[in-house]
């Protein structure tokens, strides 16, 4: 079974948060209201973090991934050589070609629907991601819409704070905004949340 890269669960949630006009677009103005309309509470962020935490578990003990992991430190100890050898160079064009393979394996950013439904359905569909759900009491709708309001509400908090932007947007909910400011100091202790990448 392949991990997607770096972790199931957070590309399927990631996908929409690191290009979230295309996600936008792609989404109905039903998904753009509930996500709107979702209250983030630390009690549904916890959930979300145990059950990401609980994958990270998963995908550590994978002896595919920890495959994977060692082929990246091979070819980062090959590339700090000074002078790498013929013999090097064809090993890192093999492990990076090998590398490339496993992280598009199972790359879910060509997915061309990117509403909640079809997010839902595909966490739901991979039995590690829906167990990780189950064992923390998430349905995979509400966890893929708390991870867009999440991204939501603290890009635009950001925009805030930089002063690139002197409202909230319109989509973005101000209760949320005040949840997050309110919590950021517990929303940043969670860990895994924060996670994007390996």
């Amino acid at each position: 079974m392949c991990w997607r890269t770096p972790l199931a669960f957070t590309t399927l949630l990631v996908t929409i948060a690191t290009a979230p006009a295309a996600a936008q677009a792609k989404s109905d103005a039903g998904d753009t209201r509930e996500v709107q309309a979702y209250r983030l509470t630390m009690a549904k962020l916890n959930q979300l973090n145990q059950a990401m935490a609980d994958l990270h578990r998963q995908r550590d003990a994978d002896p595919e991934y920890q495959r994977l992991l060692s082929k990246k430190k091979e070819l980062a100890a090959l590339s700090e050589k000074n002078e790498p050898t013929e013999a090097d160079r064809e090993r890192m064009d093999r492990l990076e070609a090998e590398i490339a393979e496993a992280e598009q394996a199972g790359d879910v950013s060509e997915d061309k629907d990117q509403s909640l439904s079809a997010l839902a359905q595909r966490m739901a569909a991979d039995a590690r991601i829906a167990g990780a759900l189950k064992r923390a009491n998430l349905a995979p709708r509400e966890a893929a819409t708390m991870q867009l309001a999440l991204f939501q509400v603290a890009f635009a908090v950001g925009l805030l704070e930089t002063g690139s932007i002197k409202e909230i947007p319109k989509d973005v909910s101000p209760e949320n905004v005040k949840f997050y400011q309110a919590n950021r100091a517990a929303i940043d202790a969670l860990t895994v949340l924060r996670e994007r990448d390996d």
